[in-house]
């Protein structure tokens, strides 16, 4: 059976779609500030960052996709101490996005290895996979990114962002 030619997947659906979307973020997210990284000293031969910077902050609404708390292995006492191995994701949107990193042409979606502060916890996430395609294109697009992050483990970076 072909597909029904009576209803066709406009610009003008889409665009509410994403606006709506936008604005649920809004009313249910929270205010999330995103740190893009800095290479700083690049190793080829292992393709790895040696050396990071975070020098730039940007606030972004983004809405909590794990309503029951933080997942992960949890706090757990290894025979280096007390670990915290705390996991969020995140769900923020495509078009919001792109506005408030636009004055950047080298970031156009989050990318790993970035950071994201969420202020209520007051704990610091490092985005370790970014989902590009859930809801996998709805009316024939694509309207949010979903994060999968860990808490951050500090080593020797430079993080200086003015927040």
């Amino acid at each position: 059976m072909a597909k029904n030619p009576y209803f066709k997947h406009k610009a003008s659906e889409q665009s509410l779609i994403e606006d709506l979307t936008m604005e649920t973020i809004k009313i249910h997210g929270q205010d999330m500030v995103y740190i893009p990284r800095v290479t700083v000293d690049r190793d080829n031969l292992f393709g790895e960052d040696v050396l990071s910077k975070f020098t730039e902050a940007n606030t972004i609404e983004m809405y909590i996709d794990t309503v029951d708390g933080f997942q992960g292995e949890g706090d757990f006492i290894s025979k280096f101490g007390l670990e915290i191995r705390d996991s969020i994701e995140l769900v923020v949107s495509r078009k919001r996005f792109e506005e408030v990193l636009s004055h950047d042409e080298d970031i156009t979606r989050p990318r790993e290895g970035d950071l994201i502060y969420f202020p209520l916890s007051k704990g610091l996430f490092e985005i370790k996979f970014v989902e590009h395609e859930n809801p996998f294109y709805q009316l024939g697009k694509l309207y949010t990114y979903k994060l999968s992050c860990e808490l951050f483990i500090y080593s020797q970076e430079t993080i200086d962002t003015g927040y």
